[in-house]
């Protein structure tokens, strides 16, 4: 359940773009060079006591492409009192006095146009405008033409003033250590040139690519989901090509994950299970904390057993299937089996083994939509919830979009109301 942070970089296509609609002063410092032929740096000073949360700490020593680039968030949506502070910019000089009157005409249509599109009681165009258009910075300085011509009032420290930095994106980690410990462990005893000192650190993220057209034509695409897909594998130190991925983890929100293995007499044949059996739901990529809790389950478990045939002195490692898959159930929901199933052929292989058990929800597969909150109400007749909670004390985990998650959440209160004869408050 861990999170994985990851800065991203705009890409060269954006920040041209981004460029190529700044005022003309501006778009100079951007592809300015110095006698090296190298970019120009530019020099930012601001008084840091002066300055609250709001500010951004920009680099002191720059250029205006690397900042472009690395630090600012050029991809994003403007908010609403973004475009109230950019109406204060708009301006445009004409060089003949016949049209000055058409020109300011102009102009204050478009400082207006900025102003209502921030005022609270005009939500709705700002909606229709900015958020299902996915109009980023770059899209509003284009649209509004007083901003970027000749005589725009748009400096270099209003920009470093509106726009935002550049912060990580999170996503849930998808992968288990204790797995990624297991198999390396396993490929070092079958291939003796491996080094018994080596070691190796990896984690897996399941990202969803986010691309699309808005109801006018206009084509949009994620930031970070975007950059992922640029990065692709050096080949050694020395590939030019290759990205320095900027990645932190903390811990996830899920908690404590009931690890506890209830191991009988060292005589019994029965292998060992989980003292505390879990349901996890999960839906589209949601799925990844959900995957990274059931293998770490299934790498501790495969541990104690081979610490056991170990103890037993047997030659043969034979590991026994999982004496009860309820202990480790995933409820999965996604729109289509054939182009959202995440991890298919692994969950196939798990429940070959009996390690987990299966409930899928393939909502648009099928004239009646069905969802998992739904799948998990049904199971076992209508009894899998109550059996898990009350008779077995599991613990349930959920992953996924907010209304699908209150929807769970919902179903459950429901049936452990009906069970304990009382509402759902009390079944809280």
């Amino acid at each position: 359940g861990d999170v994985a942070s990851v800065l991203p970089f705009n890409s060269k296509k954006d920040v041209d773009k981004f460029i190529h609609v700044l005022p003309q002063q501006l778009a100079a410092l951007a592809d300015d060079h110095d006698d090296d032929d190298e970019y120009s740096v530019l020099t930012i000073d601001y008084d840091e006591s002066s300055m609250d949360s709001s500010f951004t700490k920009w680099p002191r020593r720059c250029t205006l492409r690397g900042l472009l680039t690395y630090c600012a968030d050029i991809h994003s949506l403007p908010e609403r009192e973004d475009l109230r502070a950019l109406a204060e910019y708009c301006s445009l000089s004409s060089s003949s006095s016949s049209s000055l009157h058409d020109d300011e005409l102009g102009v204050q249509q478009q400082r207006d146009k900025l102003r209502s599109l921030s005022e609270p009681s005009e939500a709705a165009l700002y909606a229709d405008y900015i958020l299902r258009e996915k109009r980023s910075w770059a899209d509003v300085l284009y649209d509004f033409e007083s901003l970027r011509c000749h005589g725009s009032r748009l400096t270099l420290e209003a920009l470093l003033m509106l726009l935002p930095p550049m912060r990580p994106r999170e996503f849930s980690i998808a992968s288990s250590p204790s797995m990624d410990q297991l198999a390396s462990s396993n490929n070092t005893k079958q291939d003796t040139t491996i080094s018994s000192s080596s070691s190796s650190f990896s984690i897996e993220l399941c990202v969803a690519i986010v691309q699309g057209t808005t109801r006018l034509g206009r084509h949009y695409h994620g930031l970070c989901s975007e950059f992922l897909s640029r990065c692709m594998p050096s080949q050694d130190d020395t590939d030019d090509d290759q990205y320095n991925l900027n990645i932190w983890i903390r811990p996830g929100t899920f908690g404590k994950l009931p690890l506890g293995l209830s191991i009988g007499n060292t005589n019994e044949t029965t292998p060992p299970n989980f003292e505390i059996p879990i349901i996890c739901v999960g839906a589209g990529t949601g799925i990844a904390p959900m995957r990274s809790l059931l293998l770490e389950r299934n790498a501790v478990w495969s541990k104690a057993v081979q610490t056991i045939i170990k103890n037993d002195n047997q030659e043969q490692l034979t590991m026994p299937k999982y004496p009860n898959p309820n202990d480790n159930i995933l409820v999965f929901g996604c729109r289509k089996q054939t182009a959202d199933y995440y991890y298919e052929d692994e969950w196939e292989s798990l429940i070959q083994e009996n390690r987990i058990r299966l409930l899928n929800a393939f909502s648009r597969d099928q004239v009646q939509r069905v969802y998992v909150q739904k799948v998990l109400r049904e199971a076992d007749d209508g009894n899998l919830i109550a059996t898990h909670i009350l008779e077995r004390g599991g613990a349930v985990y959920i992953a996924g979009g907010p209304k699908m998650a209150r929807g769970v959440k919902e179903e459950i209160l429901e049936v452990l109301a009906e069970k304990l004869g009382g509402e759902k408050q009390a079944a809280r």
